[in-house]
Formats: structure tokens, sequence, C-alpha cells
């Protein structure tokens, strides 16, 4: 059967995760090794879900398996933590109209090395408001999401802080509709609303926790119910260690 690898973790519900490793389950019933998985690994775009097939289809020892299972979630999720604490900085610097090239000293600091130079980064805020200008071209360059590398994630930031300091707030609203991040769309969202500044800091900043608790949580779920699969629990008990992650 097929497996929907093209998903990301952050996005899609717990119950999905539970399915795709199923779905794996049943891929692999009946084989003498995990070798069918490679043709999944090689598609999945997702990265901690991708390591983890990696592992299933290696020797890796357990112990050493279950390490670098943890490395790299919690890698991912000081990466994810990052670029929400960057979009979150932008609603509080939209609300204050603050000047964009403080928000950018402020979104570097994040990094132990800046993504982009500051004279790179306008250049391209320049050519983005230069496009958003032009009443019939709203293309998909002025989306926000996790997935944007930091580099590319801070320019489109950017731009929303300069367009809104230069026309205000409420000019930001044509452009939700571009925006595939629940949790800058949200915030946007509220800020063009005009909700005071105490309210969306808080709010974003609870926000930001429940989405990184419930990544942790299925990026959990999933180590186990990978190893489960490596340690060939029938199909009833890897439902089971699934059932375990839901209320």
């Amino acid at each position: 059967m097929e497996t929907p690898h093209d998903f990301d973790i952050v996005e899609i519900p717990l119950e999905g995760i539970a399915a795709y490793w199923l779905s794996l389950k049943k891929l692999v019933e009946g084989k003498k090794n995990f070798k069918v998985l490679e043709p999944e690994v090689e598609h999945t775009s997702e990265p901690y879900i991708a390591h983890l097939l990696e592992a299933l289809c290696t020797n890796m020892e357990d112990g050493t398996a279950r390490h670098l299972a943890k490395v790299k979630r919690e890698a991912l999720l000081a990466a994810l933590q990052r670029k929400l604490d960057l979009m979150r900085m932008t609603l509080l610097d939209i609300l204050a109209s603050e000047n964009p090239r403080k928000t950018l000293a402020k979104m570097a600091a994040q990094y132990a090395t800046a993504p982009v130079n500051e004279e790179k980064a306008f250049q391209l805020v320049q050519e983005m408001v230069r496009q958003a200008q032009n009443p019939g071209e709203r293309p998909l360059i002025f989306n926000v999401d996790h997935k944007l590398k930091p580099e590319q994630l801070i320019v489109v930031l950017l731009f929303y802080v300069s367009w809104a300091r230069k026309g205000g707030k409420m000019t930001c609203q044509p452009f939700l509709e571009f925006i595939r991040s629940e949790f800058f769309n949200d915030g946007l969202a509220l800020v063009i609303d005009g909700f005071d500044g105490p309210f969306v800091r808080k709010r974003l900043r609870v926000h930001r926790d429940a989405i990184l608790a419930e990544a942790r949580l299925k990026m959990e779920m999933s180590a186990d119910m990978s190893r489960a699969i490596r340690d060939k629990f029938s199909y009833e008990d890897v439902f089971r260690v699934a059932k375990a992650y839901m209320t």
C-alpha cells in the first residue's frame, strides 16, 4: 500500500501521525527487513520522520538510535521555536510601528551568525514592496511559513514590518490569504483588528508554547511507534503504542 509521505509534523494532527506509522507497519508486515521503506525515506520531506525512517533501514544499535532520535528532535524543536519567536517579534514590532532595521538587529541576535546581512535583506524587502504596490500582483512570495529557510523567513517578515510602518497595519489585511502559518496569520489578524499589545504578546507566547508542546508529543509518539515497528510488534500492539499518546 502507498503511504502519505508529504506532510508536516507541525500541521498534521496526532491521529494523522498514528495512521502514517500504522500504514508503514502494514507495508513491512511479513518482510525480512525494512528495505521496502527506502523509497519512503527518499520521498519524505518531513525531517524528523525521515530521520526515523533512515534509522529503521540501518542496523544501528538501539541505544544509539534512541539517542540520535532525541538529538534530532531537540534540534528541530529549537529551530522551530526560533522561527516562531521571529514571527512573534515581527507581530509585536508591527503593533509598535518599529523601525525595520531595529527588528532585523533583534532577529539576527537569535542566531550565532546572522542568516542574512542587512544590505541584502533590505534590497530583497524593497523588491517585495515594489511587487506589493502592483494591485494585480500578490504572489506567494508573501507567504510566512515555519518551513522557510531562516534567511527567507527573515526577509518576508521584514517586509511586513516595513509595509505596516509605511501604510499602517490595516494595509496588511490583503496578504492574510497568502500566509500559511496559522501562528502568524492569527497573530496578524489580531494586530489588524486592534487588539492591545499586552494581550497580543501573551496570546502569542501561549500559542507558541502550545505548538511546540504538540510537536514534541507527535515526535515522541513517532519515535516510539518507529521502535515498535523495528522490534516487530504486532499491528495491534503498534496501535496500542499510538493510543497511549491519545486522550
